[in-house]
């Protein structure tokens, strides 16, 4: 399979995440939605995958969370890390605490992948339903 650029395999919203010795990752409480007026932190788990040849390449990932009016009410980076090839993956985390989820409605997550020049290689968004 000839795959051209860095993609994105998984983002995961959840309470927490663990690594243990062996570098095996243990995910706590994966959730779709979140309670309007109830503030308490959660991780933004994301897995990227390389491509063909990357191997001098160096990455960072770009977070927002966006209220339906537009506003960034959350954001964070995660790097610099590298994308070897196409078996390599990368798996970031990112805890986000005190988020604005004070009206219901439709949020959305973004994840960027951008290069050393913070050029955008990839993006991703996924809903977020605020009840």
């Amino acid at each position: 399979m000839n795959i051209a650029e860095p993609h994105l395999q998984a983002a995961l919203l959840c309470e927490g995440m663990t690594t243990d010795e062996n570098g095996r990752h243990t995910i706590y409480n994966e959730f779709s939605q979140y309670t309007m007026g109830y503030s308490q932190p959660f991780t933004i788990l994301t897995i990227w995958r390389g491509a063909n040849d990357n191997s001098h390449k160096s990455y960072k990932e770009k977070i927002e969370i966006l209220a339906p009016d537009g506003r960034v009410v959350a954001s964070g980076e995660n790097g610099p890390f590298s994308l070897e090839n196409n078996t390599y993956r990368q798996i970031n985390n990112i805890l986000l605490e005190d988020i604005d989820f004070t009206h219901e409605g439709v949020y959305e997550l973004q994840v960027s992948l951008l290069d050393s020049q913070d050029s955008i290689i990839t993006h991703h968004s996924e809903p977020i339903t605020v009840i």
